[in-house]
């Protein structure tokens, strides 16, 4: 016999007893009668609640997250298909799973997840990949949710970060350098994002800070911003030109100050020449070179083999940067569209700005842009304006890059005081147009946490890693990708050890910056939406009400008896045994 039926039998005879007593009462004996059954039938659904169908996805599983509020758990439904992953304060009724893939084991026809919270942790994503159908995201905490920064830059260059703040309506942020001096600061957008800049200006690794400012003044939220300067490997670059102007003499002095090996002729008048080093146009020299610059005049100077010679080169993988500065001669546009670009005389250009590229916003400073019209199919833009207007392009030719530049005076940034956004602005050009080599950087991820997996890629085998007390830690390399798994234990900078070189990098506290963690969670579960198949089966299942609407009627009966009992108890000097008399 099962227990439900048990229990209805007991409760059974328990009212049929009960009944037999109160036909003694002497006043509202149906009430008391009714009183009590309805006693025994709460007390048996408080027992055993009665069942509810419930329409569901039969192949969908609810995942709580992290983050999740009490809100959206009282709006679940609380039965089977819904998996709470640690970290989640979830009634006790709700199934665990120590990770998404033992939830998966343990349900296997799910074939739909239907995330709720904060979003997945990073174990997690890979399990969901394919199967994510629906993400009820939780509010995300006011502060910094949204940051993208570089990890290492090139010393003596600009380097930008980016993000958006939540909840903090008409603030600001501002950027602190190690000293603790605001280098940059920025007013919020309508959407809460930003854009700062500043430069790096030695080699070395330094910390800077982020502070969110509200509009009271109030520190809202403080995020460290590593970064990571490094010396950039020199290149050989050989630079011709018709004639000298300002932006040569700004190039070369910032390409002197870089280190950059800088071999040049720059034309005085019909046969002489300002010379520098051995600029050489021979297959030998152009096979050691990594960048040629030349413009319109100097390239009408040059004869037909060194045209051939530099061609060659390109399609060997060096980099030559076309640089226009006045109207181009038809021979010399009619070489160009061999290299990719077809340009003619155009409508006086419109002066360019590059707050947003390069310069500190707001400079006011406007650049010349040569009057060329310029039709470059298998080109993309190099460099943009302010407005969109492009002012260089790059393109492939063979193993090598082709680059079309039309920006005049960029000198004018360092004569405003922007030395450092000069510098990038070529450095980056330089980057972009060299000739491309092998770079045996490792690999680093941009954000690390105390005991959260990190991954370094390109390592060698006898790579390790060492905190800032100095303990060192051997990392196992996959021979296969070369790449080797870490878990920081403590926070601070750390540094990868590889044949002799230090590459330093950055773990952040476990418990700091929680905004960035549940703004990536939420962006990553985002990305994961719209894999999971659109076929559906639908059912229906049963799930037992919930108890306690039961038990408060249960107690709200059970006092009520408990009442008219207590008014038919008769009293000490009505008892129907009359005392004893006692005589003297």
């Amino acid at each position: 016999m099962s227990a439900p039926t048990t229990i209805a039998i007991l409760l059974v005879l328990a009212v049929a007893f009960g009944g037999w007593r109160t036909r003694r009462a002497p006043r509202l004996r149906g009430l008391r009668i009714g009183l009590q059954v309805a006693a025994a039938v709460l007390l048996y659904f408080c027992l055993f609640p009665p069942p509810t169908r419930e329409h569901f996805a039969a192949d969908q599983l609810v995942v709580l997250t992290p983050g999740i509020t009490p809100a959206q758990l009282d709006a679940l439904p609380l039965g089977a298909g819904v998996v709470a992953l640690p970290g989640v304060a979830a009634p006790r009724a709700i199934e665990r799973a120590p990770d998404l893939g033992t939830a998966l084991r343990r349900h296997a026809d799910a074939r739909r997840l239907r995330i709720v919270g904060g979003g997945l942790p990073p174990r997690d994503r890979d399990a969901a990949r394919g199967l994510v159908a629906a993400f009820e995201a939780a509010p995300l905490p006011r502060g910094l949710v949204e940051f993208d920064a570089p990890s290492a830059v090139r010393a003596g260059s600009v380097w930008r970060l980016g993000g958006r703040v939540e909840g903090v309506a008409d603030g600001r942020v501002e950027l602190r350098d190690p000293s603790g001096a605001v280098v940059a600061t920025q007013a919020l957008d309508a959407g809460g994002r930003f854009e700062l800049q500043a430069s790096a200006k030695s080699e070395g690794a330094a910390l800077f800070a982020l502070n969110v400012i509200d509009r009271e003044g109030a520190r809202v939220d403080a995020v460290a911003v590593p970064l990571a300067a490094r010396a950039g490997a020199p290149l050989k670059v050989l630079l011709l030109a018709g004639a000298p102007d300002p932006e040569l003499k700004y190039l070369r002095r910032w390409a002197a100050d870089a280190g950059l090996a800088l071999d040049s002729r720059i034309g005085l008048s019909e046969g002489v020449a300002l010379t520098e080093g051995a600029p050489k146009l021979d297959r030998d020299a152009l096979q050691t070179a990594d960048l040629a610059i030349v413009d319109e005049r100097a390239w009408a100077a040059l004869d037909a083999a060194a045209k051939q010679a530099l061609n060659a080169a390109v399609r060997d993988g060096l980099g030559l940067l076309l640089r226009v500065t006045g109207p181009v001669p038809e021979p010399v546009a009619a070489d160009w569209a061999g290299l990719g670009y077809r340009v003619r005389a155009g409508e006086p250009a419109v002066a360019a700005k590059l707050d947003r590229a390069f310069a500190p916003a707001d400079t006011g400073l406007a650049f010349a842009r040569a009057s060329l019209e310029v039709e470059a199919k298998d080109a993309a833009s190099l460099l943009r304006a302010d407005d969109g207007a492009i002012l260089a392009w790059v393109g492939n030719r063979g193993s090598g890059r082709v680059a079309l530049w039309l920006l005049a005076d960029s000198y004018r940034l360092s004569l405003a005081g922007a030395g450092a956004a000069f510098g990038t602005l070529w450095s980056d050009a330089f980057g972009a147009v060299a000739r491309p080599r092998e770079t045996s950087e490792p690999t680093l991820p941009s954000a690390m946490r105390v005991d959260e997996r990190a991954v370094l890629c390109g390592v060698a085998d006898d790579a390790a890693v060492e905190n800032e007390a100095g303990v060192r830690t051997d990392l196992l390399v996959d021979a296969a990708d070369r790449c080797a798994a870490y878990w920081p234990e403590a926070p601070g900078w750390h540094a990868l050890l590889e044949g002799g070189r230090r590459w330093p990098f950055f773990v952040r506290p476990g418990d700091a910056a929680t905004g960035l963690v549940a703004g990536d969670a939420a962006r990553a579960t985002r990305a994961l939406l719209g894999a999971a198949s659109s076929a559906v089966a639908d059912s229906d299942r049963e799930r037992p009400l919930p108890r306690w609407p039961f038990f408060l009627a249960w107690l709200a009966v059970t006092a009520a008896l408990w009442w008219l009992e207590r008014g038919t108890v008769p009293r000490n000097d009505q008892s129907p045994i009359a005392a004893p008399r006692t005589s003297r």
